[in-house]
């Protein structure tokens, strides 16, 4: 047991340290590249972005109050386009109602810059859904209508951002992305030339031309300035952010390369961007990093926004990302439940060998508590025996000494005679014996207190020994007393009870005579109740 109990905790802090290794390795599995506290706070997005969406459609319900209470004119068609404006990045459908709804309510009176912006952002809301084809012919038939500098530089950005989807297209197809390049280029260039010099999307345009060119350090510089100078909800913000990203990405920098795709996925979700391309582009890369769980739930989040705002373009590239970091994630928890198998089975195990440990000691307890209670039993027998027989032996000093000075007594007085016949009767031995008998009685059956109905059980029916009331024991019962105690040496039991051996031969045999199987009796004698005998019991 003693050796069983340390093997047993060794066991355990074993066990215990496999699985704390196991959990390192499993936080070591992931780069350290990855910046915590922005992935932790794009799942912090994520969970709020219901109270994004609802301050959002606060505002949307707001300009829909206008737009159904106002007379048709200018105030009710602006709110149209600002409605059909923002409907773009959260939903494609009801952008493209209320852009033809803008459409069909420019009258032919309406301020020119007026009835172009809402056909502007009906093809904005066309290019979005992915309808390119239809948004393309629109773009291409308001080319000769552009006069206004303010008309100018929304149709190139409207050009810009139709030429952006087909470039993404384009390269995920393979073919043409040359050409959707140039025209995405030649929109730049043509919105330069018209913004104005500290225009914040001027700024933007440098910025991106110069992570293109790959001007790294001054990307950095002006990039970081339009994100220290915008909201993080802004569309701007975000935008910037994400080209930041690429900064970083291409000096190697990886953890400020995510940490700013977490900017920018953070942006969008809270100005409820919906075809955002940050968190894809976040959960592709924490894939790449071993950070599955992370992954998973932003490639699903971004997948579900795209799929609800009909983001046809975003839900084919996202789609194409799903498969495999759904594929890898499921795979990990199929790993995890394993290893959690593994670990309940090992529990379980380790319980039961703890419970069999338990049993074993409390079974040891039990038996050491019972051992303890047999000797302190022994103890106090061993010390009432002990103050009998010195209580005996005081007793034969005291007549020892009284008949010392009776025999002094007597020769003086020259009663030698007196004194052969007082010796020869035998009186003061006789005296003497019968208070050793009772006292020897006494002790023998608080040791065996079934002594007797013992022997009984080995002689045969008739011949069983029946005691009188006044009686302890009787010569051939305390004989055998003295062999069930070990002593079975006939002379040995003589000198103790102050018989002749020839007595003690005849008592004996006389009980054999009794017994039920003579040849086995003393041996039967030894064995009763399989108990060691009183010295052994006293010993231990």
């Amino acid at each position: 047991m003693k050796k069983i109990i340390p093997l047993f905790i060794i066991l355990c802090f074993a066990l215990l340290s496999a699985g704390a290794c196991s959990g390192q390795k499993k936080l070591s599995a992931v780069s350290a590249d990855i910046p915590a506290e922005a992935v932790a706070a794009v799942n912090l997005a994520i969970e709020k972005a219901p109270l994004y969406a609802a301050k959002k459609n606060a505002l949307l319900d707001s300009l829909k109050t206008v737009i159904f209470n106002s007379p048709r004119g200018d105030i009710r068609l602006e709110s149209i386009i600002k409605v059909a404006s923002i409907y773009r990045q959260v939903n494609t459908d009801s952008a493209i109602f209320y852009a033809k709804m803008g459409v069909n309510e420019a009258a032919a009176d309406s301020p020119e810059n007026l009835r172009i912006r809402s056909r502007l952002s009906l093809i904005n809301a066309l290019s979005t859904a992915g309808l390119f084809t239809l948004a393309t012919q629109r773009l291409d038939s308001l080319r000769p209508m552009m006069h206004d500098i303010g008309v100018k530089i929304e149709f190139w950005k409207t050009a810009r951002m139709l030429n952006s989807y087909m470039f993404a297209f384009a390269t995920e197809e393979g073919e043409f992305a040359d050409i959707f390049r140039s025209r995405y280029i030649e929109c730049d260039d043509s919105l330069l030339r018209h913004l104005p010099p500290t225009d914040p999307f001027r700024r933007f345009i440098n910025a991106e031309r110069l992570v293109a060119e790959g001007r790294w350090d001054n990307a950095r510089k002006h990039l970081q300035e339009i994100v220290d100078n915008h909201p993080q909800e802004s569309n701007l913000y975000g935008m910037a952010s994400y080209q930041l990203a690429e900064v970083y990405k291409h000096k190697g920098d990886f953890r400020n390369f995510a940490k700013c795709l977490a900017l920018s996925a953070e942006s969008d979700i809270k100005g409820c961007v919906k075809e955002g391309i940050a968190l894809p582009a976040l959960a592709n890369w924490l894939y790449e990093k071993g950070d599955l769980y992370n992954a998973f739930n932003f490639i699903n989040f971004a997948l579900e926004e795209a799929n609800t705002g009909n983001m046809r373009m975003r839900t084919v590239t996202i789609a194409a990302l799903m498969p495999i970091i759904d594929s890898a994630y499921r795979k990990q928890i199929d790993d995890s439940r394993n290893k959690m198998a593994e670990y309940l089975i090992i529990s379980v195990t380790l319980l039961l060998i703890a419970l069999v440990l338990f049993v074993v000691l409390l079974r040891n307890i039990r038996n050491t508590r019972l051992k303890e209670r047999k000797l302190a039993v022994s103890s106090k027998k061993l010390e009432a025996y002990v103050g009998n027989f010195m209580g005996l032996c005081a007793n034969y000093s005291s007549r020892l000494d009284q008949l010392a000075k009776l025999v002094i007594r007597k020769i003086n007085a020259k009663q030698t005679d007196d004194l052969l016949k007082l010796v020869s009767s035998g009186r003061f031995t006789e005296e003497d014996n019968e208070e050793f008998y009772q006292l020897i009685d006494k002790a023998i059956l608080d040791i065996f207190p079934n002594f007797v109905d013992n022997i009984n059980t080995l002689l045969v029916p008739e011949k069983r020994i029946i005691l009188k009331p006044d009686e302890s024991l009787n010569p051939e019962l305390r004989i055998y007393a003295f062999v069930r105690l070990g002593v079975d040496q006939s002379a040995k039991i003589a000198q103790i009870l102050h018989y002749s051996v020839n007595t003690v031969y005849t008592y004996r045999n006389r009980m054999r005579n009794r017994a039920v199987n003579r040849d086995t009796f003393d041996n039967d004698i030894i064995n009763l109740e399989h108990t060691k005998n009183f010295f052994q019991n006293s010993r231990s």
